[in-house]
C-alpha cells in the first residue's frame, strides 16, 4: 500500500506579533547605540561638590561650538586679562570639536585661559572645606561639643574622603596648586587637543577602574569642571598619592608646586621623566604666577550627599 504524505500546512502570520518583534529589536539596537556612544548624550548630572549650574552659586557655565566663538567668549568675559589676580568665574563646559586644529601657541593660550577659572573655583571650594575640617578638629582636640551640622559635615567628609581618622582627613581635604593642575591637564590632554578631552571632557587621563566592553578606557564627564573635581579627588583619596598628601600637609600654606610634583611618580608609567616634564611645563609657561590668583564671588553650597559622590 502506498504511504500517505503529510501535507505542509502554512499558518497565517500574526501581523501584531511581527510588529512587536520589530519594535523590540529596534529598541534593543537604540539602547546598544546609546551605550556604545556616550559622547552623544548631553549630561548635566549633579557635580561632585553639589554645585548647581547657576550664577547664584558664584559661577556659571558657558558653551562654545567653535574655537572662533570660544575666542570671542574669552575676550568678552575678560579671561585673557592678566593685570588683575581676581578672575571672573566663567567656566567652559567643553572644548569645541575644532579646538585640536588651532596652532599650538594659540591653543595653549586659550587652554590656560579656560582652565584657570575652573582650577580656581575648585581650589576655593576645597580650601573652604579644609578650613571647616580644621575648625572641627580643633574643637575635637579640646573636647568641645560639636553641633548637629558639624557632626553631619564631618561624617559626610569621612565617607567622601574614605577615612575614619580625623588627622588623615585634614591631609586629604585640601586643594592642589593651580600651576600643578594646569600643567598636568596640559600634558594629559595635549593642551586640549586629545580625542579623550574633546569627546569625554577627560583632560587628566583618568582611566576607568571597572570598564565594561562598550565603554571607553577613560572616564567620561559631563563638563570640564566635573573632570577637575575627579582629578583632585583622585589625588586626595588614592593610596598611590599618600606621600603627596603628606608632603602637602608638611608644607602648610606655602605650597611648593615644583617640590610637590616629585611625589606624582605614580601618575604616569614614565615615572621620573614625567615629573621632569611637569616641572618643565610649569616653569616654561610661568604657571606659578597663577598660584596666588583668586576667583570672584565664589559661594559653596551645602555639603554633598553621599550618593552625589562618584
Amino acid at each position: 500500500p502506498r504511504m500517505s504524505r503529510k501535507r505542509l500546512v502554512i499558518k497565517q502570520t500574526n501581523p501584531w506579533g511581527v510588529l512587536l518583534i520589530v519594535l523590540f529589536a529596534a529598541a534593543f539596537l537604540v539602547g546598544i547605540a546609546l551605550l556604545a556612544f556616550p559622547k552623544n548624550i548631553k549630561s548635566y548630572r549633579t557635580s561632585a561638590l553639589n554645585i548647581t549650574l547657576s550664577s547664584k552659586e558664584g559661577f556659571i557655565f558657558y558653551k562654545a561650538s567653535t574655537s572662533k566663538q570660544l575666542n570671542k567668549e574669552l575676550n568678552l568675559y575678560g579671561l585673557y586679562e592678566r593685570y588683575s589676580s581676581s578672575v571672573k568665574p566663567y567656566l567652559l563646559e567643553h572644548f569645541p570639536y575644532d579646538f585640536c586644529y588651532l596652532p599650538p601657541n594659540k591653543r595653549k593660550k586659550m587652554f590656560i585661559a579656560v582652565m584657570l577659572p575652573i582650577a580656581l573655583v575648585v581650589k576655593e571650594q576645597l580650601d573652604q572645606e579644609h578650613d571647616m575640617v580644621e575648625r572641627i578638629k580643633l574643637k575635637m582636640d579640646y573636647k568641645v561639643h560639636l553641633n548637629k551640622e558639624e557632626k553631619e559635615f564631618i561624617k559626610a567628609a569621612m565617607i567622601k574622603y574614605k577615612t575614619n581618622n580625623i588627622n588623615e582627613l585634614v591631609k586629604r581635604v585640601d586643594s592642589i596648586p593651580v600651576s600643578l593642575l594646569i600643567a598636568q591637564a596640559g600634558i594629559e590632554s595635549g593642551w586640549g587637543s586629545s580625542r579623550f578631552s574633546i569627546l569625554y571632557n577627560n583632560i587628566y587621563g583618568l582611566h576607568r577602574k571597572h570598564r565594561r566592553p562598550w565603554q571607553p578606557i577613560v572616564m567620561s564627564f559631563g563638563n570640564l569642571y566635573d573632570a577637575t573635581v575627579a582629578y583632585v579627588m583622585n589625588l586626595n583619596r588614592s593610596m598611590a598619592y599618600r606621600k603627596f598628601r603628606n608632603a602637602r600637609y608638611m608644607m602648610g600654606e606655602k605650597l611648593n608646586p615644583y617640590k610637590l610634583a616629585e611625589y606624582l611618580t605614580m601618575y604616569s608609567v614614565k615615572r621620573n621623566e614625567y615629573i621632569k616634564l611637569v616641572q618643565h611645563i610649569m616653569l616654561s609657561n610661568r604657571l606659578s604666577q597663577y598660584d596666588n590668583f583668586n576667583v570672584q564671588q565664589i559661594v559653596v553650597s551645602n555639603y554633598p550627599k553621599n550618593e552625589d559622590i562618584q
